[in-house]
């Protein structure tokens, strides 16, 4: 069984020759392991231009499954692939026209403010821009009445996916396209910020239902747009849910959401990977009730999350594939014999009677040299069915 068909055999819960190893190489790693790229915009470019050669290849020369991971906008996150990668017409964008402004700038890093004219108003969000990360100091939604703004976003129908499907015929079935997107959660954290949005639940709930309804409409409409280049799965962002939210909250203002956009993801012809790279051993049941093909990362203690694997397993890996787990930071500094037994301990605890992915928990910023390799041999070794 190729890579292509083992990753995409678990996620549809059935059994494969064996587990795969599918994991998140951080852009620090990339950078290292990849000619001719000085810069993070060079990584992207090159991807875009000759995926094969590059990041499929990489993965492949490791051991692991390849996956591709494109992305679309985390407003507030994320905004330099997806800007190479997913693009907007003039004609999309007629009633949403944003200004960038450096408002400030010291080394190694620019204060940026973004000014958004839509014809009902203005709206603007100010961040932290630096070579790794963006900083959101102000977020898009200040008031009440900022929400009725949201309607002049562009149409995702109308989203330019050309170059995203090209690189999916030409990689072909060398990797899985697993495209991140941000939950209705998530996004919601985004344009408003997790300490307002937090209080909102009980100051203005029915605010914030609505914000989310708006969200997950808009969500349902990039689904079937993400899903005509080609794309075979999903990585759904819920991100903010990990920060320790209530099962009771989450019921009420998330579950509902995030089931209607899967559910879209599935008559789109796609799987779906439900992310939570924080807490979510109070949600386990809930997550798997999103209808979600997979949960990932299944964070321990001992990495700011709060699940312990041999337990996810036992409560939901009969319902959803189980997609994490293996602690990354023994990659950098840890001995290759110390991988193996990680390894093990993921495949003891998870890897029974199917529905497991063995990847990183986190992104894989760093690896002593052989370390990666002693992970995927003995994944080889030990995960067979």
């Amino acid at each position: 069984m190729d890579s292509y068909n083992r990753f995409l055999t678990v996620m549809r819960g059935e059994l494969p020759d064996r587990v795969p190893v599918a994991c998140w190489l951080g852009l620090p790693y990339l950078l290292k392991a990849t000619p001719g790229a000085r810069s993070y915009a060079d990584l992207y470019k090159l991807w875009i231009n000759d995926p094969v050669s590059t990041i499929v290849a990489i993965q492949a020369d490791l051991g692991l499954d390849p996956i591709i991971l494109t992305q679309t906008e985390h407003i507030g996150e994320v905004i330099t692939f997806p800007a190479l990668l997913l693009t907007w017409s003039d004609e999309a964008a007629v009633m949403w026209r944003e200004r960038r402004e450096v408002v400030g700038q010291k080394a190694g890093h620019q204060i940026v403010r973004r000014v958004i004219k839509t014809p009902g108003g203005e709206l603007s969000y100010t961040y932290r821009l630096d070579d790794q990360a963006r900083t959101t100091f102000e977020h898009m939604l200040k008031q009440e009445q900022d929400l009725e703004l949201l309607q002049y976003i562009p149409d995702p129908a109308q989203l330019n996916i050309d170059k995203l499907a090209r690189m999916v015929k030409q990689v072909g079935r060398r990797a899985v396209f697993h495209h991140v997107t941000p939950g209705v959660w998530d996004e919601a954290c985004q344009l408003r910020g997790v300490n307002h949005l937090a209080t909102d639940l009980y100051d203005r709930p029915v605010w914030v239902k609505r914000l989310m309804r708006m969200i997950a409409d808009r969500q349902i409409r990039l689904m079937k747009r993400l899903a005509q280049s080609g794309i075979q799965t999903i990585n759904y962002n819920e991100t903010w849910v990990g920060l320790g939210i209530s099962p009771k909250a989450y019921q009420e203002f998330i579950l509902p959401y995030d089931a209607d956009v899967v559910q879209a993801i599935h008559e789109a012809d796609m799987l779906v990977s439900y992310h939570n790279c924080g807490r979510a051993r109070r949600l386990l049941e809930l997550h798997a009730d999103t209808g979600a093909d997979a949960l990932e990362t299944l964070t321990p203690a001992e990495r700011s999350g709060d699940v312990d694997l041999a337990d996810a397993k036992a409560r939901v890996g009969h319902r959803i594939t189980l997609f994490g787990g293996f602690d990354e930071r023994l990659l950098a500094d840890g001995s290759a014999s110390e991988v193996v037994a990680e390894v093990r301990r993921c495949l003891d605890a998870a890897a029974r009677g199917g529905r497991y992915i063995l990847r990183s928990t986190g992104q894989i910023m760093a690896a002593r040299p052989g370390n990666i390799e002693a992970m995927t041999q003995a994944v080889r070794q030990y995960g067979t069915y």
